[in-house]
């Protein structure tokens, strides 16, 4: 690759100017390194240039992947479209990505397993299910955690007709499907609807 044209130098946010060149290429710089390497838009920056503030960039985003993860755990997924939109460049997260890989900074299969016990006691296998995979975690480690947990619907299913009232009381069909409707939008299964739900009648008629 030859020297490419720099095709405009917009602001990126309030520290940082975005470089477009050609070949859709952007790098996200400090004012202090266009002056230093006299980027001017319509000019032409040399493949050495290029190569000096890609290794740059290559170390800030690793220094940056560092700083996020000191405040939260985060799963590769995560981690890159945080830095994807802070505007490093592919080759500078996928260094990122390799160090905290690594070192197990960055640990899908651990960050699945503590937000499935996390949750356990107050969300369905969907809803777990579900957070994992928007979390960017693989669909297939995440059911094989969640073959590992012990979530119990049954007894979630019962705190929730208690907790809205409908435990205890018999309720006519209208309620029953109320009640059923709002159990199944939180992603319990049918049967750990309705096996509390005719335990819950069993116990009324027993009474």
């Amino acid at each position: 690759m030859g020297a490419l044209q720099i095709l405009n130098i917009t602001e990126f946010d309030k520290k940082r100017r975005k470089v477009l060149l050609e070949e859709d290429l952007a790098l996200v710089l400090y004012p202090s390194d266009i002056r230093k390497y006299r980027i001017e838009e319509g000019g032409k920056l040399e493949q050495e240039t290029l190569d000096a503030l890609l290794l740059a960039l290559c170390s800030r985003a690793r220094e940056r992947a560092l700083h996020l993860l000191e405040f939260s755990d985060k799963t590769e997924a995560e981690l890159r479209a945080r830095l994807k939109r802070e505007g490093y460049p592919e080759p500078a997260i996928e260094s990122a990505l390799s160090m905290v890989l690594r070192f197990h900074y960055v640990d899908d299969e651990s960050y699945g397993i503590r937000y499935a016990q996390a949750h356990s006691n107050h969300k369905s296998r969907r809803q777990i299910l579900n957070g994992m995979l928007q979390k960017g975690i693989d669909k297939e480690l995440a059911e094989q955690i969640l073959e590992n947990q012990n979530i119990d619907e049954k007894g979630q299913v019962q705190a929730l007709l208690e907790k809205k009232g409908y435990w205890g009381r018999k309720l006519d069909r209208r309620e029953r499907d109320k009640a059923a409707g709002m159990l199944a939008r939180r992603g319990y299964s049918f049967d750990a609807i309705y096996s509390i739900m005719e335990k819950m009648e069993e116990d009324i008629w027993a009474d």
